[in-house]
């Protein structure tokens, strides 16, 4: 920060510097300034200070080292606002001078004087030894600054250099050990430059976990694991492959939910570990194997099936959470389905076959990885042919410049840290939405973006990244592109949709809420809630939910759930292309199709037809409140549009 630079003007400078009784005066052809402060102060404190002079805008008061040039200074107040002003004084003692210095090229002194600044210190009670991991408390006496700091530090680590931290607000200060035994030392470190000016010594003490466990369980299931370990704040219980780094880790429960924890194991079958990692450096300080068996599963079912008629299957297989039955095209990849029902549901299922005709297999799915255990061919034979129906408008409703908003709420936690052919899913996150700041919201669009799970390890955090204003697609971008996902942070989809209302209290008009998310909520709280409390709030607002790469059938369905609620849509995408389109597709206005109560069809103004069956149905336009649009039957293979326009 500094004073900005006026017109260059040539000076010819006569110096005469009068300094006593707390005051300096000096005249520059005729200018005149004078300065009264303390004569002492001790470091990082705040001094009061007083003055007369010019008082021009740019011109300022310093505190700086004597001798120094006059363009060189260091912290300052301008000589423009209200007097007294406060100075912060350097954290490294000695003499200093407070000077005036003119706003001009060169920033020309014209009163100075000294002031001598002292040191301070900072002193602790000796600290017992710890385990790695336990809460030390630390007694201390200090300064106590605003942003003074007390920190636990490998001995000769530079001042800048810091480990577990606490800030000086209270003591005792309470702050995690390291997850590494040894010898340490607890320094307290100025807030301004890091300066240490105090340290004791700690020593930190091994630990280690006791893990109890099944010696083998089926794939997918969940498994109770007792533990005996430290529980630090950031601990953890894992199921990961053999030989995996500490800092890797398959699915895993935090030891704060306490003993036993209940683990849901792989789908993939084979030996893996069960390992406590210190929340800090993940470092595993306790595992034990398991052996995890390969599932099969049954089905029987009709060899032929009329399209767009239900029939029954019968099936045999773990049925383990998310679990379900499918019918899909002959050589359909995992991702793909149509209509399905979940094991859940007993031994028989019904299914509706799909109405395009031919060869088609049901399959046995798992919920969470999506493995075909089981399958067998079926044949789709013809039954009425499907028509076709748009819905069309010539008003888009969406937000565009000075009218409405858009915001979108990032998932930024641990899981999006893998990687989808080898690029992480937070930065193929990054590049759909430089796209939408690009080239799919129009500039000037009033714009925020949130975010969760990029600030801290274990946290529920959620950040506004960018508040509402006008969207400056350069400037979205660039700090769009600081974003990092962080490992072991949590998903507060709750919390962060809850703060949608006051991040958009400014805007006025129509208001589409974008969560791109690849995960469910972590942080207990209720985003169904969240979202009903933020369209019965008067808003005109649609929630619409992107889900990246999901596995799971169930969250699918809570992913459409929790999108209905909010008026809006789903739409799924499982690489960067996938996600640009589900980007795009996530500002159009939707609508969805009914037959009775049950929404058979969904899709977007202006988008592609849907097919669907003969028969009657009612459309809705999905919006705050929804509008039902004209009711419409479906003759076959009949083309069929519905207006969105009164």
């Amino acid at each position: 920060m500094c004073p900005p630079f006026p017109h260059v003007r040539a000076f010819l400078i006569t110096l005469l510097v009068v300094v006593g009784s707390g005051v300096g005066a000096t005249s520059l052809l005729g200018q005149a300034a004078t300065l009264t402060a303390p004569d002492r102060a001790v470091v990082g404190s705040s001094i009061t200070l007083s003055w007369s002079g010019p008082s021009a805008a740019g011109e300022f008061i310093s505190i700086d080292p004597a001798g120094a040039p006059d363009a060189q200074y260091g912290a300052y107040v301008y000589a423009n606002i209200a007097q007294p002003g406060t100075l912060r004084v350097p954290d490294v003692p000695g003499g200093y001078v407070l000077r005036y210095h003119l706003g001009r090229t060169g920033y020309a002194v014209i009163a100075s004087r000294p002031i001598e600044v002292g040191d301070v210190e900072a002193t602790f009670d000796a600290i017992a030894p710890v385990d790695a991991g336990a809460q030390v408390a630390v007694v201390w006496s200090g300064p106590a600054y605003p942003g003074d700091f007390i920190s636990i530090d490998p001995p000769g680590a530079p001042e800048r250099e810091y480990g577990p931290y606490a800030y000086t607000t209270a003591s005792p200060a309470s702050i995690q050990a390291p997850d590494a035994a040894g010898s340490y030392v607890v320094r307290y470190h100025l807030a301004n430059s890091y300066r240490v000016i105090g340290q004791t010594a700690l020593t930190v003490g091994s630990v280690s976990a006791e893990i109890t466990a099944p010696p083998e369980a089926r794939a997918g299931a969940e498994v109770s694991i007792t533990w005996q370990g430290p529980k630090g704040s950031l601990d953890y219980i894992s199921v990961d492959p053999e030989g995996a780094p500490d800092a890797e880790y398959g699915p895993y429960a935090y030891t704060s939910a306490g003993s036993p924890l209940l683990i849901r194991l792989p789908e993939e079958p084979g030996t893996y570990s069960i390992r406590y990692h210190a929340g800090q450096s993940y470092a595993v300080i306790g595992s034990r194997p398991i052996r995890v068996l390969a599932n099969s599963a049954t089905l029987e079912g009709p060899a032929t099936v009329v399209g767009a008629t239900a029939f029954e299957v019968r099936w045999t297989g773990p049925d383990n959470p998310g679990d379900y039955v499918t019918i899909v095209p002959v050589g359909a990849g995992p991702r793909e389905y149509l209509d399905y029902a979940y094991t859940l549901e007993g031994a028989a299922v019904t299914i509706e076959a799909p109405l395009d005709a031919g060869p088609h297999e049901v399959r046995y799915m798992t919920g969470r990885s999506r493995q075909v255990l089981a399958s067998v061919p079926i044949t789709v034979t013809p039954g009425a042919p499907p028509g076709n129906l748009r819905v069309v408008g010539s008003s888009t409703g969406l937000p565009g410049p000075g009218h409405g908003a858009v915001e979108i709420v990032l998932d930024a936690s641990g899981s999006m840290l893998q990687r989808i052919d080898g690029v992480r899913r937070i930065e193929l996150a990054k590049d759909a939405l430089d796209l939408l700041v690009g080239e799919i919201v129009p500039a000037g669009t009033p714009f925020a973006l949130r975010v969760f799970g990029h600030r801290e390890a274990g946290s529920c955090r959620t950040d506004l990244e960018i508040p509402l204003a006008p969207l400056a697609s350069a400037t979205a971008a660039t700090r769009i592109g600081t974003i990092e996902a962080l490992n072991l942070a949590r998903t507060p989809i709750a919390a962060s949709l809850g703060l949608v209302r006051e991040d958009l209290a400014g805007a006025r008009g129509p208001v589409v809420v974008v969560l791109v998310t690849d995960g469910e909520e972590t942080c207990e709280g209720d985003p169904a809630a969240a979202i009903e409390a933020l369209r019965s709030s008067g808003m005109d607002v649609r929630v619409n939910i992107v889900g990246f790469a999901i596995d799971e059938q169930q969250l699918r369905e809570t992913f459409q759930a929790w999108s209905r609620l909010g008026n809006g849509r789903y739409v799924e995408a499982n690489d960067g292309a996938e996600l640009a389109d589900a980007m795009r597709a996530s500002l159009a206005v939707p609508f969805e199709v009914l037959s009775g109560e049950e929404v058979v069809g969904t899709g977007v103004v202006n988008g592609p037809g849907l097919r669907l069956a003969p028969g009657s149905y009612r459309v809705r336009l999905l919006g705050t409140p929804p509008r039902e649009l004209s009711p419409v039957t479906v003759a076959p293979e009949g083309d069929h549009s519905v207006s969105t326009d009164p």
